[in-house]
């Protein structure tokens, strides 16, 4: 069986801070203080990831997209 959720797209906080134009430090401050739903984090790393729509909601809420 495929598991279509592990062909998605995944982008990394550095793809993320691009993509709105913020700093790191902004969004986590964002996730701080509740502004923002934490991300996802890859089982194995533990890094944290954003998908396809991750990304358009994030841009949708903070105005930046």
């Amino acid at each position: 069986m495929v598991n279509i959720r592990s062909m998605e797209k995944r982008y990394y906080i550095q793809d993320l801070i691009k993509m709105l134009g913020i700093s790191r430090k902004t969004y986590y401050n964002w996730e701080d203080a509740g502004k923002v739903k934490p991300a996802k984090r890859d089982k194995m790393s533990g890094f944290r990831y954003w998908t396809d729509e991750d990304i358009n909601w994030l841009k949708k809420i903070t105005g930046r997209g």
